[in-house]
């Protein structure tokens, strides 16, 4: 497998980044090997938010994880359903996700078109914006209208994977601070806790994603 060098993946990671704008991301944790970052996003109030870590894990197995919407309560923050709900292909599907928000905020739901892809260096993209439909709404919760996220995953060793995740959303509604700063900050924390105990249970050392092609491969 073709490894990054840090100078080149800095610059890709500066390429990657959903906002339009170039405001600059200011670090809000550094904390267990995972960094939470934050930056303002012209025509937007909502900040868009960032997180990284490495992990001891071959990109597949990420995939893996990222591709079993029924294990998503499991690991990702605030994640109580999700399903696909079209399918074209393995790289290009549309998911429905319920999102538990405490009390007293309503909750949140979305759907959400999602694309995969490869580049030639070995890394992995995924990519979601929310879409209309697919899914009737429900009382039980708000739906979101707007919002883009991603998942990055850039191999840089042996069986070791740098792990990036963006998103810039529109909560909805009147949203109290203490929820916005959850979004912006713990529940990225946590997701990515939660991605690095899932994965180091072994549940994904057996994945097969055919779309990955030479980087399975390789590893």
């Amino acid at each position: 497998m073709k490894y990054i060098p840090l100078a080149f993946l800095l610059t890709l990671l500066n390429q990657t980044a959903l906002a339009a704008t170039e405001e600059v991301w200011e670090l809000q944790r550094d904390r267990d090997g995972i960094q939470i970052y934050t930056r303002s996003v012209e025509g937007s109030k909502f900040k868009a938010v960032k997180a990284e870590m490495e992990i001891d894990a071959p990109i597949r197995e990420l995939v893996g994880l990222v591709m079993d919407t029924d294990a998503c309560p499991e690991w990702a923050a605030l994640c109580k359903d999700s399903e696909v709900v079209q399918q074209t292909s393995e790289t290009d599907l549309h998911v429905y996700t319920l999102n538990d928000v405490p009390w007293p905020v309503k909750d949140r739901d979305a759907v959400a078109r999602v694309l995969w892809s490869q580049d030639e260096a070995g890394i992995v993209t995924m990519r979601a914006e929310l879409v209309s439909g697919f899914v009737p709404e429900t009382k039980k919760a708000m739906r979101l209208t707007y919002g883009k996220t991603a998942w990055i995953f850039v191999p840089v060793g042996p069986d070791r994977t740098r792990v990036i995740s963006e998103a810039h959303l529109d909560p909805g509604g009147a949203t109290p601070a203490w929820v916005t700063n959850m979004l912006l900050v713990d529940s990225p924390f946590d997701t990515m806790a939660g991605m690095r105990t899932l994965v180091a249970s072994g549940r994904y050392q057996d994945a097969q994603i055919e779309f990955l092609g030479s980087v399975s491969a390789a590893e």
